[in-house]
């Protein structure tokens, strides 16, 4: 069922909640953070592996899914995010969280780890841009130029990589990023080339994965082992694989990793 969390700001903000748990015990919360002109439908194939012992909870960011759509002219900014987050998160549940990310989404999962670590177990960015990528402008002009969903299907194989079917790529086209309001897209897409997490990623305290792929488009594996090397109490975890949206093309293989080293972690404590 879907609800909704109004942010200070009048900002409404859709979210999920998937729990398969034993009622009868005090489950842990997952928080899912989706990536870039995405929503909580982006996660639909990890509930299955997350939601027997996690209550999980996935949220539409604000100007995506079925949240608040926003102008091309707001001042997106990574302060706005955290707020945002630590508002819905300290709402939502009186415990620390278990706190997945992917893409941007893994982006603003490792900066709140380094803001909030009283208010994370633990923290997994899959596939997140530590530093922004190039061509954003590139987006900018076909998002104007062809459309939103257009210029989702352009970008589509990228992401997915070579091995998802024409018929999962038409669904992430039209149901998911497709969906996607385009002044959310265009002003967000302004903000974007100022992200820079280096210095952030150096402060996380709480036990941290980061998941990256062997033939990104976007990003080597050498880059990001290169950031990665400055991160305390971290692992890699390293996909054979040529798409750079791991989450979405392989989210049986990255929902049981996670669950995994999230097991470890919660076993040590």
């Amino acid at each position: 069922m879907r609800s909704i969390f109004q942010c200070p700001d009048g900002c409404e903000l859709h979210y999920e909640v998937n729990d398969f748990t034993d009622p009868w015990l005090e489950a842990p919360v997952v928080v899912l953070i989706h990536g870039f002109a995405e929503s909580r439908q982006a996660w639909r194939s990890w509930i299955p592996t997350l939601s027997k012992k996690f209550k999980v909870i996935r949220l539409d960011l604000r100007g995506f899914g079925a949240s608040t759509p926003m102008l091309e002219s707001f001042p997106w900014s990574m302060q706005v995010v955290m707020n945002d987050l630590h508002a819905f998160i300290t709402k939502c549940t009186s415990s620390a969280v278990h706190l997945i990310g992917a893409k941007s989404g893994g982006t603003f999962a490792l900066e709140f780890a380094s803001r909030f670590p009283k208010l994370v177990q633990t923290v997994i960015g899959v596939t997140p841009p530590v530093i922004a990528a190039s061509g954003v402008q590139t987006w900018i002009d076909d998002l104007n130029d062809i459309g939103v969903q257009a210029w989702a299907a352009k970008t589509m194989r990228g992401r997915l990589g070579s091995q998802v079917s024409e018929q999962e790529i038409d669904w992430w086209v039209q149901c998911v990023q497709g969906q996607t309001s385009k002044p959310s897209l265009l002003g967000y897409l302004k903000w974007i080339p100022s992200l820079d997490i280096r210095q952030s990623i150096q402060k996380i305290l709480p036990p941290s994965l980061v998941i990256t792929t062997t033939g990104s488009g976007l990003r080597s594996v050498n880059s990001v082992k290169e950031w990665h090397a400055s991160m305390k109490n971290s692992e890699l975890f390293i996909i054979e694989g040529d798409a750079w949206h791991a989450a979405g093309a392989y989210p049986d293989r990255c929902a049981q990793i996670c669950l995994d080293f999230i097991d470890e972690k919660r076993e040590k404590v």
